[in-house]
C-alpha cells in the first residue's frame, strides 16, 4: 500500500517515522509492504529534523491526487481550506482520507462523510480528538448499542497544563504559558487554546457523532481562561475546588446543550486528578451507564499513533461502513440546561464600583457568600442556570471591572 503524506511538521514527521522508518511495531515486523511514497510539503529546500529522502518531497498536491498507486492520502498539514480542498479532491479520485485536522473536520464533517460514502472510500479522523485517546473508535463501538444523551471532557493538554501548574506549583499565567510554548505543549500563537475554539472544535465532533446532527463549533457557547489570577487559584486550594477547563454537551429531546468553560470541580471529582497534558472523556449511555477514556491529549509520538491507527483499519478492510449518520434535525439550546452554584472574583477600584457590584450580585442571587480581601470581592451563589449568570456578569463587566467566574460541579 503505497501513501501520500500532506504536511512534515510535528505530526507528519511523528507518522512518517512510525511507517517509513519501521518505528511502529506492525510496519517492523508485517510481511504487507505499507509505506510512504510522497510528502507535500510548502518549502522542499528547509532543513528539517528527520531522514527522508529528497525524491519523496513535493510541492503540489497534484502529484499525489493523480498517482494512481497512492491509495491512503494522510493530512497532517494545518490550516482548512487547502487541506479540506485536498480532502474531498483524494476522496473523489478514491483515494481514503485519514486527517488529525480538527477545523476541518468539525467544520465539513457532514460533506466529508457524504463524499467518503459517494466514493466507496474510508474517512478517519481518530487523531483530530484526544491525541493518544482512541475516543472515536471507542464512540462509534459504543454507539453500537447505546444511545448517548452526555459528553464531558478535559480535551486540551495545553490548558490542562497551564492550570496544572498554576494550581500544583503557584505559577502565574503568563509565565506558565510561555512554559508550555517552551516544552511544545502550546503553539506560538495559542489563542485557539486559551480562548476555547481547540476545544469546541473537539466536542463538535464528538457531539456530532453522538447526536447524530451537524453541530459546527460557531453554535457551542465558549470562554477562555485568560482572566484566571493567582487569587483565585489561591481561593479555590482554600475551598478545596480545582479549576478545570471543561467541554461539556448534552442531549435533551430534541435540543443539544454545549459549552467550554472553565469549571471547578472538588478533589474527588476524577477529572480534577486528570494533569498536565492529559486529556479525559466521558461518555454516558443509556445503556452502559458512564464510560471515561483517559490518555496522552497532546504531543508528536500521541497524536502520530492515532493517525497510524486508522491506517491499519485501512489495510485490514475495516474501514467501509460509514456507520455515523449525521440526519437529526436538532435546535440549539445554548447553555441555558447547566446550572449549579458560582464562584465570582471582581477587582474593584473605588467604593462606588464596590457598591454598584454588591447590589447586582443580590438582584440575581439572594442567597450566597460573600468577602472581601484588599479590593477584591468574592462570591459563592445559590444555584443559579448559566444563562442567567452570564448575564449577571455582563452587567458587573460594563461597570468597568475585571473578572473571574466559574460554575462549580458537586
Amino acid at each position: 500500500m503505497k501513501i501520500g503524506l500532506l504536511g512534515l511538521g510535528t505530526v507528519g514527521s511523528g507518522v512518517y517515522e512510525i511507517i517509513n522508518h519501521q518505528k511502529g511495531h506492525y510496519f517492523a515486523t508485517s510481511k504487507e509492504e505499507a509505506i510512504i511514497t510522497k510528502v507535500m510539503v510548502r518549502d522542499i529546500n528547509k532543513i528539517r529534523n528527520i531522514n527522508i529522502p529528497d525524491k519523496l518531497l513535493v510541492t503540489n498536491f497534484e502529484e499525489i491526487v493523480n498517482d494512481d498507486e497512492i491509495q491512503v492520502v494522510i493530512c497532517v498539514m494545518g490550516g482548512i481550506e487547502l487541506e479540506y480542498s485536498c480532502m474531498i479532491q483524494a476522496m473523489n479520485n478514491g483515494k481514503h482520507v485519514i486527517t488529525a485536522n480538527k477545523a476541518v473536520v468539525s467544520e465539513y464533517m457532514d460533506i466529508l462523510y457524504k463524499t467518503a460514502k459517494q466514493n466507496n472510500v474510508s474517512f478517519l479522523y481518530e487523531a483530530s480528538v484526544g491525541g493518544g485517546i482512541p475516543i472515536i473508535t471507542s464512540l462509534i463501538q459504543t454507539l453500537r448499542i447505546n444511545q448517548i444523551d452526555e459528553i464531558k471532557g478535559i480535551l486540551n493538554g495545553t490548558t490542562n497544563f497551564i492550570l496544572s501548574k498554576m494550581t500544583d506549583e503557584g505559577w502565574n499565567f503568563a509565565d506558565t504559558l510561555k512554559k508550555a510554548q517552551d516544552m511544545g505543549f502550546a503553539e506560538a500563537d495559542p489563542t485557539a487554546d486559551i480562548d476555547g475554539s481547540d476545544v469546541s472544535r473537539k466536542l463538535s465532533i464528538l457531539s456530532s457523532m453522538a447526536f447524530g446532527s451537524h453541530i459546527k463549533d460557531e453554535n457551542i457557547y465558549k470562554r477562555g481562561i485568560k482572566e484566571i489570577s493567582e487569587a483565585d487559584i489561591d481561593m479555590f486550594n482554600d475551598l478545596g475546588y480545582v479549576l478545570k477547563y471543561l467541554a461539556h454537551s448534552k442531549l435533551e429531546g430534541n435540543k443539544y446543550y454545549a459549552t467550554v468553560e472553565p469549571v471547578l470541580l472538588t478533589n474527588k471529582n476524577i477529572m480534577s486528578n486528570v494533569n498536565e497534558e492529559f486529556n479525559i472523556v466521558s461518555l454516558n449511555g443509556n445503556i452502559i451507564g458512564e464510560l471515561q477514556f483517559y490518555g496522552k491529549g497532546a504531543g508528536k509520538n500521541a497524536t502520530a499513533n492515532a493517525v497510524v491507527g486508522d491506517l491499519l483499519y485501512i489495510i485490514n478492510n475495516d474501514f467501509k461502513k460509514q456507520e455515523i449518520t449525521l440526519e437529526q434535525q436538532l435546535e440549539n439550546g445554548g447553555n441555558i440546561a447547566f446550572e449549579g452554584k458560582y464562584y465570582l472574583r471582581v477587582d474593584t477600584n473605588d467604593h462606588d464600583q464596590f457598591t454598584k457590584v454588591i447590589d447586582l450580585v443580590d438582584e440575581f442571587s439572594k442567597k450566597k457568600k460573600i468577602t472581601f480581601n484588599s479590593s477584591k470581592i468574592y462570591v459563592l451563589t445559590e444555584e443559579i442556570k448559566a444563562n442567567i449568570f452570564n448575564k449577571l456578569v455582563d452587567k458587573i463587566n460594563a461597570i468597568g471591572v475585571n473578572s473571574f467566574y466559574a460554575r462549580i460541579y458537586s
